[in-house]
């Protein structure tokens, strides 16, 4: 059996290991059927052991002395964790994480990984270099190379067909992860990949975003108490640190998030709860300062490499913390060009670690082949008019185009006038501002209940891999919601009646969830249990049995049909 060379993305906050497939990179589930491992390690001080990833990471609020992230910032120092009575390198206890990484795979693929490729940040020195090699031997691998990210994401998305593919040779890879931010300007000839020009922040990253969060919500803590101090508690910190990075992602697809946590602290004997809601634009607000600085660095390195923002030909996402729509506005004011999403920011470097894997060991890569959205979906809006028909005519995207799929993305919109009766809703697709120079997929009417002028409305967008699109609407602080489900391959439009969810989440959930139970390529077990919940959700809806029971079911559906799609996407 050909040996197998392993990509592997060593991060600050998550890690990921992937390998070629018949040409093509996949991350490889390390834990619960999940490619990410939180790059934590926790000791455990009864048995002398450790544990690593997700277990480690719910032991931080209980052992926050034993447990240690963000080791990568340490890589290359000459520094000592201390964890009891021991002292441990940085490089001893990343090897853990590689370690760890390299037999789970080993599990999953049924061989065992001796040799990998293992990404760094550009900016990184001789010594964080060697640092990494030196975790790689540690954790007894061979470590064939150490590859730039922004060169990782760069050999992916040279496989990914892009019409923003044009005759600049130049790429530039924002790279935002937990803990880090850098940005790189390469100049691309052919297999030629050089890095013009690099810049980061090792004291930048998601983490940052989490913890201004986490401090607005302690905020809120003491105003319960008459504006007093509260306790040093690090459980406390760790556990509001969760709330705000959960908080932080929601807010990625939504323009609101309800927290409702309940005793997060004690205070003289009583539990203190948290129960507001934040919305995105004070999240954005919050952390305006942090996405300057990034663009600071953008500009800088664009000065480095003596390029102005016009010659740039691709702009690539690399890192969770891109998902924020922030991230996103903030790159289309400075750059024209299209802004490159479509692979997994999360997975991108090491998928691109597979890929250099595999061309060191002489196999062929082919094209990555993604399910992503061919064309910006969002509605009209009040925002411009037609200068001619004087007609409302802005398109507010709410997915944009190369979007992977399935996804589910929401904005908030704001009513007109006093007292509206309700609204036209126009769901366009296409890439011009002008409603009238995009395509019509379908239209309904949406009744308002009655309410001040400029009262929000959210519009929520889901879209999956059979061309279908659930839009549901909700006028906030009324119970007047509304779901329709759009074809958008046929033009169909399913719309429900009087505004209740009882007609379109059966057909559309239920409607998927039948194909899924007849498709052979799943095991039985699998169908049965989904056609099992599918009948019982149909009959409940139907017979408008209490909400909370037609609520339990579907979330047991929509889990069934995500983990039957993973499992006939990753057979493919």
């Amino acid at each position: 059996m050909k040996s197998i060379v392993c990509g592997i993305d060593l991060g600050t906050t998550n890690s990921v290991i992937a390998f070629l497939k018949d040409g093509r990179p996949e991350a490889i589930p390390i834990e619960e059927g999940v490619a990410i491992l939180p790059s934590v390690v926790s000791f455990e001080a009864e048995n002398g052991g450790y544990v690593i990833g997700r277990q480690a990471k719910n032991r931080r609020a209980a052992f926050p002395d034993a447990t240690i992230t963000s080791i990568k910032r340490l890589m290359g120092k000459e520094s000592v964790i201390a964890v009891g009575q021991q002292s441990l390198s940085p490089e001893l206890i990343s090897s853990y994480i590689l370690k760890h990484l390299a037999e789970r795979a080993a599990e999953r693929l049924g061989q065992p990984i001796n040799k990998v490729v293992i990404t760094v940040p550009a900016y990184f020195d001789d010594a964080q270099r060697r640092a990494t090699i030196r975790a790689g031997e540690l954790a007894g691998l061979e470590v064939v190379r150490i590859v730039n990210e922004p060169t990782a994401a760069a050999l992916v998305y040279d496989r990914v067909p892009s019409e923003a593919d044009g005759d600049s040779p130049y790429v530039l890879v924002y790279d935002l992860g937990g803990g880090t931010f850098d940005v790189s300007v390469l100049e691309i000839k052919g297999e030629i990949k050089e890095v013009l020009a690099s810049s980061g922040d090792t004291s930048l990253g998601g983490d940052d975003f989490d913890e201004l969060l986490k401090e607005y919500l302690l905020g809120e803590l003491r105003e319960q108490i008459g504006g007093k101090a509260l306790t040093e508690d690090p459980g406390l910190r760790v556990r509001l640190l969760d709330i705000a990075e959960r908080t932080k992602m929601a807010l990625s697809d939504r323009p609101y998030v309800k927290i409702n946590e309940v005793a997060v602290t004690m205070r003289e004997g009583r539990p203190l709860n948290l129960d507001l809601e934040v919305s995105r634009v004070q999240f954005e607000s919050l952390t305006a300062d942090l996405i300057d600085r990034t663009m600071n660095k953008v500009e800088e390195v664009l000065r480095e490499a003596h390029l102005e923002p016009g010659e740039i030909g691709k702009l690539i996402l690399v890192g969770g913390a891109t998902r924020m729509p922030a991230v996103f506005e903030a790159l289309s004011v400075l750059f024209e060009q299209p802004v490159e999403h479509s692979v997994d920011p999360d997975l991108c470097v090491a998928l691109g670690a597979a890929i250099q894997g595999g061309l060191i060991t002489g196999d062929a890569v082919g094209q990555i082949l993604l399910d992503v959205t061919a064309h910006s979906l969002g509605l009209k809006t009040l925002d411009s008019v037609d200068h001619v028909t004087r007609e409302p005519d802005y398109f507010s995207t709410i997915i944009r185009r190369n979007t992977r799929i399935p996804v589910s993305r929401a904005e908030a919109f704001r009513t007109a006038v006093d007292r509206q009766e309700g609204v036209k809703v126009e769901v366009f697709q296409g890439e011009s501002l002008s409603c009238s120079e995009n395509t019509l997929v379908g239209e309904f009417f949406y009744p308002l209940k009655p309410a001040p002028a400029y009262s929000p409305v959210v519009v929520e967008y889901a879209y999956d891999r059979e061309g279908l699109v659930r839009i549901c609407i909700d006028q906030k602080g009324f119970d007047n919601r509304k779901e329709v489900t759009l074809d958008i391959r046929n033009r169909k439009i399913d719309e429900a009646s009087g505004g209740q969810p009882d007609e379109t989440p059966v057909n559309y959930l239920a409607e998927k969830a039948g194909r899924l139970a007849r498709d052979e390529r799943l095991a039985e077990s699998v169908r049965q249990e989904i056609e099992k919940i599918r009948v019982s959700y149909e009959e409940v809806v139907r017979s408008g049995e209490d909400e909370s029971r037609v609520d339990d079911l579907e979330d047991q559906l929509l889990e069934l049909i995500e983990r039957a799609e993973e499992e006939l996407e990753s057979g493919e």
